[in-house]
C-alpha cells in the first residue's frame, strides 16, 4: 500500500537547489517522529471558555515535523511566509489527528 500524502500549496514558491517548490507533499508521520522530536502542539481548554479548545503550537517542533514529513530541509522551510507557516502547522495538526477540515488550510483566505 502506497503511503498517504497530503498536498499543501504555498502562497509563494520556495527556492531549493533543485528549483522552485510551489507545494509540499506531506507524508503521514510515523511514531518515530514523536519519539525523536517534541510534540508539535498541545490541545487545551481556552481560558474563560472551557467549552472550547485551542491549539498551542511548538514552532521548532512543527518545523522539524514539516521537514521530516515533506523531505525539505528546515533551512529552506524557514523561508516560508508566516501565513504559509501558520497554515502548514494547522495542516500538520490535522494530519496527526486525522481531522478532515471544512476547508483546505493551504487555500488562501478570500480578501
Amino acid at each position: 500500500m502506497a503511503p498517504v500524502t497530503h498536498t499543501f500549496k504555498l502562497s509563494a514558491p520556495l527556492q531549493t537547489h533543485d528549483g522552485e517548490l510551489t507545494e509540499l507533499k506531506l507524508k503521514e508521520p510515523k511514531a518515530r517522529l514523536a519519539v525523536k522530536f517534541a510534540d508539535p502542539f498541545q490541545i487545551r481548554p481556552m481560558k474563560d471558555r472551557d467549552d472550547q479548545l485551542e491549539y498551542v503550537f511548538n514552532n521548532p517542533a512543527v518545523s522539524q515535523y514539516a521537514s521530516e514529513m515533506s523531505g525539505v530541509d528546515e533551512l529552506i522551510l524557514a523561508e516560508l511566509s508566516v501565513g504559509d507557516f501558520y497554515r502548514l502547522r494547522q495542516e500538520i495538526a490535522n494530519i496527526i489527528l486525522g481531522v478532515v477540515p471544512d476547508k483546505d488550510p493551504s487555500e488562501q483566505p478570500v480578501a
